[in-house]
């Protein structure tokens, strides 16, 4: 058997510049521009959590509007809330799939709170179709 370096689709593989984007466009969305769901998630779109918090869980995953509902719920509760991605995503172009690292952090009272995480997306025609999100209770080493 011979190994293939052909994309898995007939569909146009996905461009580092684009990975690039879409990463950046997932950190604004999280960050509150809600209004970027429509643009970046695909239709039948998937986010599944490897872990429990809050309302979500291995067994739970929310399609776009519970996303953005979480979103918005989050932006309200917690002062100061940002999310960034960190370093470059690698974006495997002919896969059209994307890995992030990425971290968190809000105000609890004086306290300042840090996470972080990985997430890893599906993407075709340049939309989000699934992420995949692992949540830790610290930020990454740098």
């Amino acid at each position: 058997m011979s190994e293939t370096t052909a994309p898995l689709t007939d569909r146009a593989p996905l461009t580092r510049d684009a990975g690039n984007r879409l990463v950046d466009s997932w950190a604004a969305l999280w960050n509150g521009d809600v209004a970027l769901a429509e643009k970046i998630l695909a239709p039948g779109f998937r986010l599944y959590f490897a872990d429990d918090f809050d309302g979500t869980g291995s067994a739970h995953t929310f399609g776009q509007d519970e996303l953005t509902a979480f979103i918005a719920a989050n932006s309200r509760a917690f002062t100061g809330l940002t999310f960034a991605a960190e370093a470059a995503p690698l974006v495997d172009s002919e896969r059209g799939e994307i890995a992030c690292r990425w971290s968190e952090s809000h105000a609890d009272g004086e306290t300042v709170v840090v996470k972080s995480g990985i997430d890893m997306f599906a993407v075709t025609d340049g939309r989000i179709t699934a992420v995949w999100s692992l949540t830790g209770n610290h930020r990454f080493a740098a």
